[in-house]
């Protein structure tokens, strides 16, 4: 993890060896916008473990939403990786708008969420509805948080070199005065992400969930 200030001060590093590149110090902000920018495209490409958390969220039985207020941890509805329902491993499924007219839904059982609407006065505060509306109880939720622009005390908790090789590659494309480096800053970029993306899938992944295991069995004679 490093502050958004020294991560500016690596990039400006790294372009330094580049012959011809113009590294003046004016650049900074410049610098700053672009890992501004590598960070916030590469945190859509993954849910990356040190932004998620599990929620346990109540219903209201009414509006179909939660009583939870949201805004410092969900900001998209995009930032929810899965739902369920307490005591379940069934996912609750996103709203099929084109095919399912969620009016016709009845009942205290959540079966799908939807983002709300531009009018919901709940928007922002709680972000999802869950269909039917009268559902009640709680739901398990695993969401991801997107921290806020950063500005150049904070600590950005992300791989520093795919950052820095991101913003080098980016920084010299618009220069166009090496081709042979941005290609190579290209290159060693592309291959750090698909390197951290590889490590998410490092853990065992069941296909068959269980939620307990039986150390034991009875026996019933058949007669």
């Amino acid at each position: 993890m490093a502050t958004l200030s020294a991560l500016i001060t690596r990039v400006t590093e790294r372009l330094s060896m580049v012959s011809g590149t113009g590294t003046q110090i004016y650049a900074e902000d410049r610098i700053a916008e672009m890992i501004q920018h590598k960070f916030d495209t590469l945190f859509d490409e993954a849910f990356w473990p040190q932004f998620c958390s599990w929620q346990t969220l109540t219903l209201d039985g009414t509006l179909g939403i939660v009583t939870t207020d949201l805004t410092t941890l969900l900001k998209r509805i995009d930032d929810i990786q899965v739902m369920f329902r307490v005591s379940t491993n069934t996912p609750i499924t996103q709203l099929a708008s084109s095919t399912i007219n969620p009016f016709t839904l009845s009942g205290t059982t959540p079966t799908h969420y939807e983002q709300l609407g531009p009018s919901d006065t709940n928007k922002v505060s709680r972000v999802f509805q869950i269909w039917p509306k009268t559902s009640t109880g709680n739901i398990i939720v695993r969401i991801r948080t997107k921290p806020d622009d950063f500005v150049s005390t904070d600590d950005i908790d992300f791989d520093a070199q795919a950052l820095i090789l991101g913003s080098a590659y980016d920084y010299l494309e618009d220069d166009g005065t090496n081709p042979s480096a941005t290609q190579k800053f290209q290159g060693m970029y592309e291959a750090r992400v698909r390197q951290l993306k590889n490590n998410l899938s490092n853990a065992p992944i069941s296909l068959d969930p269980v939620t307990t295991i039986p150390e034991s069995f009875t026996f019933v004679e058949l007669t």
